[in-house]
């Protein structure tokens, strides 16, 4: 559900939410997907998503992995795997 809800694009969230207010953006996804979510939840999957987005296009870039279209994730070594869990692991 993040990656979905991420990948809404921001122009189109600010218009909405600077148009209508978080009220209109609450009551879509409410009556599109069910789930009822107050303000703070949607700003704390917003902020949250956006980290996660961030660590995975710096991920995308590096020049010594792939991308696997097939599983759709990306494809490294085992070292460069570990590596990069420790540099973004939420303690570090």
């Amino acid at each position: 559900m993040c990656f979905s809800f991420c990948f809404l694009k921001i122009k189109d969230l600010i218009l909405i939410l600077i148009r209508w207010g978080g009220n209109f953006l609450i009551t879509s996804f409410q009556e599109q997907t069910g789930h009822a979510f107050t303000k703070t939840q949607f700003k704390n999957k917003w902020d949250g998503c956006k980290k996660d987005w961030r660590i995975w296009n710096k991920l995308v870039f590096e020049t010594s992995i792939g991308w696997s279209s097939e599983l759709g994730t990306i494809s490294a070594s085992d070292e460069w795997w570990k590596e990069k869990i420790q540099v973004n692991s939420p303690s570090s």
